[in-house]
């Protein structure tokens, strides 16, 4: 027996969203759900005006902007509100173009294409997760590409356009710093909106705080480790009325470096190496007084300055691979006694001199001057204090951003090499600003340091202030070392 459903009765067709929004404004009185219920009034306006009545206790900014829309002709129009960081995959792509650009040049062909490769891939990662992603997100993002931008160009873009001038690496590194900051700013603000509002206030203070601590020795990691080229002068020891030669120096790691060669006359000679940023041609002066007394004086540019290939690096971890390298040059000299080798440095070059000293048992005297502090064990920290504090910390900021993009972890402390130099003598020029360092240099191995103390002078001009007392100083201490056979002084 077949089973007869009953019939489902037929339901109202339900109005459209449009209907219903011309029944809710016309106020009908048959809108279901709203049956019996009166409709309102409408209040009339002013007579001979044509006009409908404004309703009770408008506010005064409507009704300004209601007067001001029916003189222009406009009528307001609700518009889909703007989304936070509407710019962010713009920026983005404009970083990445920068920093391809920025981060080319130096390194090997493998280097270059691993680079390359490493910035896109970053960029579409970047890209992919901003897509409907949610505003924390987005605002993280934002803070994290401005935060790369800022390093790239201030570290990279600002010194190199100071350096070279409008070249199209310097132009790339200004733009990544015009679009990094504001891009930084906006995302540290767009994160701020996405927290509680009680947590807006110390989000805002602690990312000022951060930044104001944390970005600078980022930035000088940054500069540090892409430091701007610098070329060789056209004086050389000829003009000074030397002889000399042209060398050509092989490292362990397989840089090529070159410099200038004064033979000695008294079978002694020194490794002149010039500080970050110099060339030999900025030592010559001090070149030609050890020459005029004797001694042989090899001069060279460091890696990556000058004439010589490789990277260069402010920080000078790995000067004293070029140190190893004069020296092996020079022990295998014919005019120069193995028991009679010494080392000048300046700056970086001085605290590669003392690591170098302290492995190479042929350099039996090493005269250092501007030395200040190369790793995080030199860090003067003062205990208990927010200054010591504070040091430490940027220090050791700096120090990793160098570490990280070098790959390469930082070398030992420097007083680890003072007492490693035994029984060879060192003695440090401490000028404006390196006496405390030069203190505590002393004190770690007081037999072997011998500190002389300039506090008016400017550091690195020693023997452009005071020539004669660098002399006496400088040439007593290699004479008392060294003990060179006596020759007279050329003029």
């Amino acid at each position: 027996m077949a089973v007869i459903a009953p019939e489902r009765p037929e339901l109202p067709e339900r109005p459209s969203r449009r209907e219903r929004w011309k029944r809710r404004r016309r106020g009908k009185a048959d809108q279901p759900g709203k049956a019996g219920k009166a409709r309102r009034p409408r209040r009339r306006g002013r007579p001979g005006t044509g006009r409908p009545g404004r309703p009770k206790r408008t506010p005064i900014r409507r009704r300004v902007l209601r007067r001001l829309g029916r003189l222009v002709g406009h009528r307001p129009v609700w518009r889909k509100p703007k989304p936070p960081l509407r710019l962010l995959p713009q920026a983005t792509k404009v970083s990445a173009v920068g920093l391809v650009v920025v981060l080319a040049p130096g390194g090997t062909v493998l280097g270059r294409v691993v680079r390359l490769l490493v910035v896109v891939a970053a960029a579409l990662l970047v890209l992919r997760a901003q897509r409907g992603g949610a505003p924390r997100r987005r605002a993280r993002l934002a803070t994290a590409v401005g935060l790369v931008d800022v390093a790239a160009g201030f570290g990279i873009g600002l010194p190199h356009a100071g350096a070279d001038g409008l070249s199209l690496r310097s132009m790339a590194g200004v733009i990544l710093a015009v679009v990094g900051l504001p891009l930084l700013l906006a995302g540290i603000l767009a994160y701020a909106r996405t927290v509680r509002r009680w947590l807006r206030l110390p989000v805002l203070v602690a990312s000022a705080v951060a930044g104001a601590v944390l970005l600078p020795p980022i930035v000088s990691g940054v500069a540090a480790v892409n430091p701007p080229p610098v070329l060789l002068d056209k004086l050389d020891p000829g003009d000074k009325g030397f002889v000399y030669d042209d060398v050509e120096l092989h490292t362990s790691d397989g840089v090529l470096l070159r410099g200038w060669y004064i033979p000695s006359r008294n079978s002694a000679a020194v490794v002149l190496a010039p500080d970050a940023g110099m060339t030999r041609s900025n030592v010559l002066p001090q070149a030609a007084l050890l020459a005029e007394h004797g001694y042989g004086v090899l001069l060279y540019d460091p890696r990556g300055t000058g004439r010589s290939e490789g990277d260069a690096m402010d920080l000078g971890w790995t000067g004293e691979r070029d140190i190893y390298a004069g020296v092996k040059f020079l022990a295998h000299h014919y005019g120069v006694r193995r028991s009679k080798i010494g080392v000048i440095g300046l700056g970086r070059g001085g605290e590669a001199a003392m690591a170098a000293s302290a492995h190479d048992g042929r350099i039996r005297a090493v005269v250092a001057e501007g030395v200040g502090r190369r790793s995080p064990g030199d860090t003067l920290r003062i205990p208990g204090t927010p200054t010591g504090w504070l040091q430490r910390v940027t220090e050791n900021v700096e120090y990793a951003t160098a570490a990280v993009l070098r790959g390469s972890l930082p070398p030992r402390s420097l007083r680890h090499d003072i007492r490693a130099m035994r029984p060879h003598k060192l003695l440090l020029v401490a000028e404006r600003g390196q006496i405390r360092a030069g203190q505590l240099y002393r004190r770690t191995a007081p037999g072997t340091v011998t500190l002389w103390k300039l506090p008016d002078i400017p550091s690195l001009q020693a023997y452009a202030t005071r020539i004669a007392a660098w002399e006496d100083q400088v040439i007593g201490f290699l004479q008392k070392n060294l003990r060179p056979r006596q020759v007279p002084m050329s003029s």
